[in-house]
Parts: C-alpha cells; structure tokens; sequence
C-alpha cells in the first residue's frame, strides 16, 4: 500500500511539473555529478539572472525536481506536509510565468528508479547538460548494479572505479535527443571516458579544465581566510574576479568552470559573467561557510555532507592556509555514508591525508572509529580522539579548542550533523542561523 502511494504521489508530482514546463518552456540548464551540482546551481543563477528571470530546483532528487519546478517547498516530511504540498500543485503550474531559464540540480542515489536518472528524465529533459566532475558518491546503492564475474578478482581500488564508471554512465543519460549543448569537465577521466560513447554530430560540446585547449582554462587562483580569487580564459578573454568572505578550494575552478561556460553557451558575454561573479555571495550554507569561533578559531563549515573527493579539497585547502598562516590545523571529521563496500577505502584515504595536514583530529560516527582512528594513532597528532556524537565532541571541544585554530568541519549529514558540534564553539550565537539543517524538522531530528 505504502509503495502505491509513493508511485501516485510521484505521479502527481510529475504531472503538474511536466505542465508548467509545457506552457512557459523556460530553457532548462541540468547540471549532474557527484560532487560540486548545488554551488554550480547557485554560480550559475547569479550569472543568468542578471540576462532573465531564472529559478532553481532547490531539491534533486524525484520529488525535490518536480517541488522545485513548481516552488513548492516542504515544510517537514509528515503526512500534513505533502498534503499541503499536494494541494498546491495546480497552483504551482504558475511558477515559471515570465522563466527564462530553469537550472536544475540532477541527483542520483540508485541505478534503478525512481532515484537514478531515467526517472528524472521523465519530468524534466535539459537543453543543456552541465557535469561537474564524478568520484565515488552512493556507491552502496550502485552495488546492484555489478555482477559478480564483473569484480571477481577486482582489487578494492578497480572495485571503486567501475562503481564510479556505473555512476557517471547514469549521470550521462542526462544527455537526451533534445539537449543541444554539453558543458563537461575535462580534467575528469571518467566524464571523458564516458562522453566518448556519445553520438556527437548534433551536439555542441564545450570543456573546461586545466589545459590550455579547453574552450575554457584555468588561470591563477589565490585564496586567504577572508577571500579567494579565481582566473579564468575563455577563448581571447580573461575573466577574473575575487569572491569574499569565502575561503575556497582549488576544485571550486570546477564549480565556476562550468557555470561560467553554461551561461556563455546560452549567450551571456564574458565582461558580464565577470560582473556578476564579482559580486556572487550565495554559496549555500553548510558547504564552505567561514565563522569565527571562540579561542580567535576560524571555522570552515562544510559540513553538510562529504564524499572522498570533497574531503581532500578541503584538506587541501586547509593545508594551503595552514602555510601561510601558521595556524594550527583542528580537523573534524564525520563519517562518509552510503558507501557500502568501498566504505574501508575512502576512510582510508582520507585518513592518511588528514594526519598530513591536521595537528588535531576528532572523529564522529562508527565508520571513522573503524578505519581511521587505527591509521590515526599512528601518525603522532598532537590530539586524536573518537565521540559517539556531534554534541559531545562539541562540548568537548568548547573547553579545549587550541588558540587561534582553523578549524575544518566535513561529514555527512545522515546520523551524522557534525553543525550541532559547531554550535558549541561559535564566537557569536547569531551564527547559529549561518549553519545548515536548522529548520524545524531538522531540530526535531
């Protein structure tokens, strides 16, 4: 009964978003990958909204879509909320009066429907395609998708990268008959992998990546704890900018990269994608929030979710303002989810990269007191130690945080919500508002 009333509810759901998208027929933008959609959503709309009105998905996920497409945002997941939500479908066929451009963030957790692509591409079919960069995300859920002759004999590394060619060939059928223009990253060998089984003969594609033959290259990039500067060449132009308040990783050029390169496709100049990113302010909380926290500490808050790829931009990150500040790293590291057997592996990795960069680590979740604290008591820290939750790592770490700190927050967010241990350690409470997951029904959780 409950599986029937998921089907009618999505139904229902993709109807009405499928009708607003048939009468306004904004041009729709899809961006996929594992890593970097949401901060690309947002460098994206501040670029075109400044050309047309442009909305965003807030959700991507098969039912965060189609709410999105019609501005429908939940309140809590009850049976009041959707009945709520259901109730003002037809309304919400309204939302997209006078769009010029849709920008949809499309999120995959499963190969089989309605969480993979396929399901997606039945309510919303992009115009351009946007991929951002794959690694290894979800991959407890993509186990079903290998057989077993497939990973005989496969060692834990090839393992985790047929699971990550599975994955980007789902993110690919993003890619329809009806898109015209593919933004992709060059720098990732298995978008390319991938994009070389595609027909292209009637589609524009457009790279972006470190080497100077993309159509669009990266240039120089500084970054301090107050802001980061990027530079970009996009065929005979150079478009620079400084992004304040945000101190962000060298992968953010992925992010920009290819919303710089989507907003060009569909006509915007460079002189006013600069403009726009020189102002851009709106990276979501949660992601690469700077806080001051007590002790003179600056807090990177990431911790909205982690994957492998995103935990070691962020260690790199940190490393580089370590150099040039001198000051003490504290990394606080919450389990990476959903990753069924490649779990031992990506703990690892990041382990041993984490001991190279922080002075202090602690450790939230099962999965880090498993994989990492082994490799970690090796390393010589100058503090490691392992809590059960957020909370009582952030109590402890209100009574200890070493002078002048930076500290780096990054885990994921299911049973982990590594924000209730930034609580404890801000400056001023007023930043409790900057954290991500402070909603009603989060609190609740």
């Amino acid at each position: 009964m409950r599986r029937l009333a998921v089907h009618i509810v999505l139904a229902y759901l993709r109807f009405f978003a499928r009708i607003a998208l048939f009468v306004h027929r904004p041009k729709i933008i899809g961006i996929a990958g594992s890593v970097g959609k949401t901060s690309t959503k947002y460098a994206l709309k501040a670029i075109l909204e400044k050309k047309g009105k442009t909305v965003i998905t807030s959700g991507n996920s098969e039912t965060g879509v189609p709410l999105g497409i019609l501005g429908i945002a939940l309140g809590g997941y009850s049976p009041l909320h959707w009945l709520i939500a259901i109730l003002r479908c037809p309304f919400g066929v309204f939302n997209l009066i006078g769009v010029s451009y849709l920008i949809v963030e499309m999120g995959i957790d499963d190969p089989c429907p309605p969480k993979n692509m396929e399901h997606l591409l039945t309510i919303v079919d992009p115009d351009v395609a946007v991929f951002v960069t794959e690694s290894a995300a979800h991959t407890m859920q993509f186990e079903k998708a290998l057989t077993v002759e497939e990973v005989q004999g496969m060692g834990p590394t090839e393992r985790r990268d047929l699971l990550i060619r599975r994955i980007t060939a789902e993110d690919a059928k993003m890619i329809t008959d009806k898109t015209d223009i593919v933004v992709y990253n060059a720098d990732n060998a298995f978008i390319m992998d991938e994009l070389k089984k595609l027909r292209r003969s009637n589609k524009t594609m457009l790279s972006f990546g470190s080497a100077p033959d993309n159509r669009l290259s990266y240039g120089r990039r500084e970054v301090t704890l107050g802001a980061t500067f990027f530079e970009f060449k996009l065929g005979a132009d150079y478009i620079a900018f400084r992004v304040n308040d945000y101190a962000l990783p060298a992968e953010y050029r992925e992010v920009f990269g290819g919303a710089i390169l989507a907003a060009y496709a569909v006509g915007e100049t460079p002189t006013r994608i600069q403009q726009a990113l020189s102002s851009f302010r709106a990276l979501p909380k949660g992601r690469v929030s700077l806080l001051r926290g007590i002790n003179d500490s600056v807090i990177i808050d990431s911790s909205y979710n982690a994957s492998r790829a995103s935990m070691m931009a962020f260690l790199g990150l940190a490393q580089e303002l370590r150099d040039a500040t001198q000051r003490p790293i504290v990394f606080v590291f919450g389990d990476m989810r959903e990753l069924g057997g490649e779990a031992e592996l990506e703990h690892a990795d990041v382990a041993r990269r984490a001991v190279e960069v922080a002075e202090y680590l602690y450790c939230v979740g099962p999965l880090t007191k498993q994989y990492v604290m082994p490799i970690a008591e090796q390393a010589g820290l100058q503090e490691l130690q392992w809590f059960e939750n957020a909370r009582l790592l952030g109590s402890y770490l209100r009574a200890h945080l070493p002078h002048n700190a930076i500290v780096l927050v990054k885990g994921s967010q299911n049973q982990i919500f590594l924000e209730e241990a930034i609580k404890f350690i801000l400056a001023s409470e007023k930043d409790v508002s900057r954290l991500c997951r402070q909603e009603r029904y989060w609190k609740k959780e």
